[in-house]
């Protein structure tokens, strides 16, 4: 058994919140013939977030390198000061098996080099289990570049004294793609690598594209130069037929699978065509032979320099794509009719299209907006997405969301106001303007704020940069207050107009808080007028779905015990947030709770009602224009805050109302109620002032002005 002293090289910078989990992978290995080089700016500061067990360990060394720098030239800097017999890259947002290096070290015999098995995993704590005397072992020679699939050195022991012989080091011209100019000069000099496949290193996917990319992730202008310069650096006839093909076929891929998209837009082409020209000429033509007919196609025409011809032979090609994409299905035939006729029509310059929670009900702020613009823009044309029926005053046209009158109008609008986000295949149009309204002052984070997305049918990384791109497309954005402007600049990377106007809904709630509106609304939906109120409106919890979009909710309240204790002076609505699928039991309940989660505007329930039950919905924070009491029914809090989306504000001290745990705590609330609101009086004033002040009962009003032609 080998006792070689080995050398782990871990770049920190950027990855401070990572590092305790890459040491503590490092600290649990049964191998202990090790050193840690932990490379940052600045080490003290790092120090500060490190565990003391790290720091109490001579084994640990941290190392000072100037700001700025690449990965690769942290790695360099880590290579000059390594000690060890052998060098192990180890990425400080990643970890390690506990056996990974005890198995490296028994199998890498007399050979320079050998690999692990690598593992992608979101989460921070993965781990696997090795039975015993399993040790899978397959040597790589003509099919050894296989194992650069990932372009990284990382998960690779190497020999120092190789890495010394051949002076190799990692490119500090290039942020990315750096490894190359490190390994495959390695390769082509070790021509049998052994691969360990209970050797498991586990490579974190990045959750925040945005802020915070890796590498991997890095955008296109960065990727794609630095591809270009490796390749033309590497690429030579002196390499090996495996390491020419290698190249060959990352560069045609990296064509194929992210400039081919990119170049949809032709403005792109200008961009790298130049690049790609010096990069494309150097491919062996027999690279082509298998390949199909319109990437030869696109091959050729980069080849012969003519720009002109690329661009054409580009269009057409995405042309016979988006035809292909769009006959295979009813719905891709609607969008490519939308991408390529509707899109080129003129805009009608006066029409208006709203959309409402995915166009469920005719609600919220696009609603008040709507029946403002109504009464003072009538020059305007209002198509309203509605997926049933429903009576809208003004009878504008209706349209089902995804139907061709969608698609239709969706192109030709000069305005499209919502308030959620718009599917992915709307495309904004230059000269259209996106009025956002959003739905809600935020308790829960939102998007970038999110450290992890807990949601069926995507990743945390998917569901930011799919966010991204949405917000990217808004013009103009809603806030109800500062606190939410302040909060929706950075989680939805906003950078064009806030309009801090409060919200156009809610200013019923200032408007019409009238006894006459109250009675006339309980009314139309035959609710007794001799009773009061409760409204109990909880949230939707991310990760208790049936199926992608799909939500169930328990009701966790005691609705039986309720009805016999409050039944003869309240009475009891349900309101269920949008996305949950759940339907309510309420069999002998009769006369006393009521489902109104399809009523369509919630602010009309919120006139109504006496009392708000919620937990970390946003509505609390429209409720409180009304100065009425406000119950918490926080019964998973711990869970919510610590495992789901976490929290905004100190729920503990800033609701304007008490967090009640258990069915007892809601019974003793309401049945003290006039007492639970004079003990929360001070703290209710402030919170008014803070979230409700910009809510003046004009508030569409004041959007419209921003938004439409005077």
């Amino acid at each position: 058994m080998n006792n070689n002293l080995i050398s782990v090289i871990t770049p920190a910078e950027k990855n401070e919140e990572y590092i305790n989990t890459a040491l503590e992978s490092l600290r649990k290995q049964a191998y202990t013939n090790f050193e840690v080089l932990v490379l940052h700016s600045d080490t003290e500061s790092l120090k500060k977030v490190t565990d003391d067990a790290y720091l109490d360990d001579d084994r640990y060394r941290f190392i000072d390198t100037p700001a700025d720098l690449n990965v690769g030239a942290a790695r360099n800097i880590g290579i000059e000061e390594a000690k060890g017999d052998y060098v192990y890259f180890l990425d400080s947002d990643d970890y390690i098996s506990e056996n990974m290096l005890q198995l490296l070290s028994d199998n890498i015999g007399e050979f320079p080099m050998i690999r692990g098995r690598m593992k992608s995993t979101d989460f921070s704590s993965s781990s696997v289990i090795i039975l015993p005397g399993t040790n899978k072992i397959k040597m790589y020679s003509t099919r050894r570049y296989n194992l650069l699939r990932t372009n990284s050195a990382i998960n690779f022991m190497i020999s120092k004294a190789v890495i010394d012989g051949m002076n190799l080091r990692f490119s500090e011209e290039f942020k990315t793609y750096s490894d190359l100019t490190f390994m495959i000069p390695l390769m082509e000099e070790i021509e049998m690598i052994p691969y360990s496949y209970e050797a498991i290193y586990f490579r974190r996917r990045r959750n925040d594209p945005i802020n915070n990319p890796s590498l991997r992730q890095s955008p296109l202008e960065q990727l794609t130069p630095d591809l270009f310069g490796i390749y033309n650096q590497l690429r030579t006839e002196e390499l090996s037929e495996e390491a020419q093909k290698y190249l060959d076929d990352k560069l045609l891929n990296f064509y194929r699978k992210r400039l081919v998209p990119e170049f949809k837009d032709d403005s792109t082409i200008d961009r790298y065509f130049e690049g790609l020209v010096e990069s494309i000429k150097k491919i062996d033509p027999e690279r082509l032979e298998n390949k199909d007919f319109i990437l030869k196609n696109d091959v050729k025409a980069i080849q012969s320099n003519k720009k002109s011809i690329f661009r054409k032979l580009s269009n057409f090609n995405h042309l016979l794509r988006d035809i292909k994409k769009g006959m295979a299905s009813k719905k891709g035939r609607k969008e490519l009719l939308y991408k390529r006729v509707f899109k080129n029509m003129d805009f009608q310059d006066n029409l208006v299209v709203f959309e409402s929670f995915q166009g469920k009900s005719y609600s919220d702020s696009p609603k008040y907006i709507y029946e403002y613009m109504l009464e003072n823009k009538k020059d305007y044309k209002f198509i309203w997405v509605m997926n049933k029926p429903v009576k809208i005053p003004g009878n504008p046209e209706t349209v089902k969301r995804f139907s061709l009158k969608y698609y239709y109008y969706l192109a030709r609008a000069k305005y499209v106001v919502s308030n959620v986000r718009m599917p992915n295949s709307y495309i904004k149009r230059d000269g259209q303007s996106y009025l956002q309204t959003w739905h809600g002052t935020p308790l829960k984070r939102l998007a970038g704020d999110m450290a992890d997305v807990h949601m069926p049918g995507t990743n945390s990384a998917r569901y930011k940069r799919n966010f991204n791109r949405e917000t990217d497309k808004w013009d103009y954005l809603i806030a109800p207050n500062q606190y939410s402007s302040d909060i929706f600049r950075r989680a939805f990377w906003f950078n064009n107009t806030m309009l801090q106007t409060g919200y156009p809904r809610n200013d019923i709630l200032t408007n019409r808080n009238d006894d006459e509106t109250i009675k006339k609304l309980k009314r139309r939906i035959y609710l007794p007028t001799n009773k009061k109120i409760i409204l109990y409106a909880p949230t939707w919890r991310d990760d208790e779905y049936y199926k992608v979009g799909k939500y169930r909710f328990d009701l966790n309240l005691d609705l039986h015990r309720m009805k016999e204790q409050f039944g003869d002076e309240y009475i009891i609505l349900l309101r269920m947030h949008y996305v949950v699928a759940s339907n309510i039991d309420l069999t002998d309940l009769e006369g006393f709770a009521y489902d109104v989660s399809k009523y369509s505007d919630v602010s009309e329930l919120y006139l109504m009602s006496d009392i708000l039950i919620t937990d970390y919905s946003s509505v609390f924070f429209d409720y409180a224009n009304l100065k009425r009491p406000i119950l918490f029914y926080t019964y998973d809090i711990e869970k919510y805050q610590g495992q789901l989306r976490g929290f905004y504000i100190d729920m503990e001290t800033e609701l304007p109302g008490p967090l009640l745990m258990n069915n007892d705590d809601v019974m003793d609330a309401i049945e003290n109620i006039d007492e639970v609101s004079e003990k929360y009086k001070e703290r209710y004033e402030k919170f008014h002032e803070r979230f409700c002040s910009w809510d003046d009962g004009r508030s569409s009003e004041k959007v419209v002005d921003a938004v439409f032609e005077k």
